[in-house]
């Protein structure tokens, strides 16, 4: 597991930390992974809080299953979502400003639980996200959805959550499938909030999850370069002059 040092945390004017947790030299892709907090709070988030502890084990899982990936947590600042979403918002819109000036043009996977999901969905109208992966999600039926154009996601809840229980995100479902957007939505039987139980298939879920929306990614932006490649030969045949008679 990484451990907060100097050498791999970045730290946010608000003070959230973005803090390395694999660097291959050329990553096929990001995985920026958000823990989750409460509702209402103001108190400062600590390292050794389990909301953060426990993504500590998925983010590290990420990079061993698929160590083509880089793999970054984000420490938020305070604990609380607080009626608007503005700090861990913020937070997590700075942390992909700055995996864009090291990795520019490397695509994005946003990998959130519970208030980090929802986190990441509000912030994937980032150039750079191809995709989302929530864990036992945060939705409230009134969440935004039109910044979720073209971005598929992937959720995943516990049959057994108690917190957030798993019908309390169904009509948020339904109105990102009514607006035709790409949902994968999954149920683990015997797990719950906290990913304590069956956490070998949490972490091969996100894991490969991850990894599938960068493959995406990556083949559509194969078929764009040959589709710029064949326009480009047929520009350049077209203004070769024609053979005189």
């Amino acid at each position: 597991m990484d451990e907060v040092t100097l050498s791999n945390t970045r730290l946010s004017p608000a003070d959230a930390h973005l803090i390395a947790v694999h660097e291959p030299t050329n990553p096929a892709g990001i995985a920026l992974v958000i823990h989750g907090g409460r509702s209402m709070s103001n108190a400062r988030v600590r390292p050794w809080q389990f909301a953060v502890l426990r993504l500590r084990p998925i983010a590290a899982a990420i990079g061993r299953i698929h160590p083509e990936l880089a793999v970054f947590r984000l420490q938020l600042a305070t604990r609380g979502w607080n009626a608007a979403g503005v700090a861990p918002i913020a937070a997590a819109r700075w942390a992909m400003g700055e995996l864009r000036a090291q990795y520019h043009g490397v695509p994005i996977v946003l990998v959130g639980h519970s208030m980090g999901a929802r986190t990441s969905l509000r912030v994937a109208d980032d150039p750079d996200v191809v995709g989302v992966v929530g864990l036992a999600p945060w939705l409230p039926p009134d969440e935004p959805i039109t910044q979720l154009a073209g971005v598929p996601l992937r959720l995943i809840h516990g049959a057994r959550d108690r917190i957030i229980p798993e019908p309390t995100t169904r009509p948020y479902l339904a109105r990102v499938v009514d607006a035709g957007i790409e949902v994968d939505s999954s149920l683990l039987p015997g797990t719950g909030h906290a990913m304590l139980r069956r956490a070998a298939d949490w972490n091969r879920l996100t894991a490969d999850g991850v990894a599938a929306f960068v493959s995406r990614a990556a083949f559509r932006a194969s078929i764009v370069d040959q589709e710029l490649a064949d326009r480009d030969r047929t520009d350049r045949a077209s203004a070769q002059p024609s053979e005189a008679n």
